[in-house]
């Protein structure tokens, strides 16, 4: 949250106010992006990827972040990129050199001098660049998957008196950087002011039939009689947003009621969004016996104007049901 840091002692409101965060994001492909925007995450996408939304008709989401591609990182296309889907926040890229500082800031002030309202992140990769970034740029704190996390290079006192993003890593793993860069210290040095985070973890473990909790990985709904993919991703989303209003993260900080329960429920006709055939393109809604259906543990939901569209397209694509015979719909003769 927004906050004066000073160099004055730091009072139990100035931590509580620090810690709290502006935004909390979520980036991947829909559908999964528009549940967590439901929730009131912040959704976006990496610049290579997008949300990937063309199976859904009428589906219009908001870039709310942007990040950049940091295994082919080229400044003039992320600018390009921001400028084609104006988001609210872009992480502009890794900096391991001073040397390289003045590129990235003159990208930030570009899109500053269009886009006053954005917030830009720079993610420094060593101790000597933290120092070179201007105070009104978001410095991101690498705790995920990266090749060099923040804590590798840097000590907390590094980020305090900073706005600071934390890219990555469990809610626990966050929440015990934030804490790092935010408790009082014996020589009084202002907290960090935690602006945001992200981490997007989640469809890994949904994939296996898990959902995140406070306490770790449940695969209580891995044996039920039927789960999909998109469903355990909110589910998850959901506890995620309960843990950080528990901890007084969240940008709302009102107490949290309504966890989601995992429905367990196969497909039906009513979930198609397209009446073409997956494997052939014919209409599906035009055959005798209507639409056979298949989830598929990737979390793709796929409409079939025949069994035998159905069974070659799932063979040769090596796809696997998400839960076996129960995520197929065959109508009746």
């Amino acid at each position: 949250m927004s906050l004066e840091l000073s160099s004055s002692a730091s009072t139990a409101s100035d931590i509580a106010a620090a810690r709290q965060a502006d935004i909390v994001a979520f980036l991947h492909r829909a559908p999964f992006t528009l549940e967590a925007y439901e929730l009131g995450f912040l959704p976006g996408f990496r610049e290579d990827c997008g949300y990937q939304e063309t199976q859904y008709q009428n589906l219009t989401l908001p870039v709310g972040m942007l990040d950049n591609d940091f295994q082919n990182p080229d400044l003039d296309r992320f600018v390009e990129r921001f400028f084609e889907y104006e988001p609210q926040v872009g992480v502009i890229g890794d900096i391991y050199e001073p040397t390289d500082v003045d590129a990235h800031i003159a990208a930030a002030r570009e899109i500053q001098d269009s886009f006053p309202d954005a917030e830009v992140i720079i993610v420094p990769k060593s101790q000597a660049v933290i120092d070179t970034i201007p105070d009104d740029i978001i410095l991101g704190y690498s705790r995920g998957y990266a090749d060099r996390l923040a804590h590798e290079f840097s000590d907390p006192t590094d980020w305090r008196g900073r706005r600071v993003h934390i890219l990555g890593g469990s809610p626990p793993k966050q929440l015990d950087a934030i804490r790092q860069l935010t408790r009082p210290t014996l020589t009084d040095e202002p907290p960090a002011d935690i602006v945001g985070l992200d981490w997007n973890g989640l469809h890994r473990g949904a994939q296996f039939g898990e959902f995140w909790t406070a306490d770790g990985w449940d695969d209580s709904g891995r044996d039920a009689s039927h789960v999909t993919v998109r469903k355990t991703v909110r589910h998850s989303l959901a506890r995620i947003k309960a843990f950080w209003q528990s901890h007084g993260v969240w940008p709302d900080s009102a107490p949290h009621s309504d966890i989601l329960e995992i429905e367990y429920e196969g497909p039906s006709p009513t979930d198609l969004d397209s009446a073409a055939c997956t494997e052939c393109e014919a209409n599906v809604w035009t055959t005798r016996r209507g639409p056979f259906i298949a989830e598929y543990d990737t979390g793709v939901l796929c409409g079939y104007c025949s069994y035998e569209c159905y069974f070659s397209h799932r063979h040769r694509n090596n796809l696997e049901e998400i839960a076996g015979e129960q995520s197929v719909y065959i109508p009746p003769a």
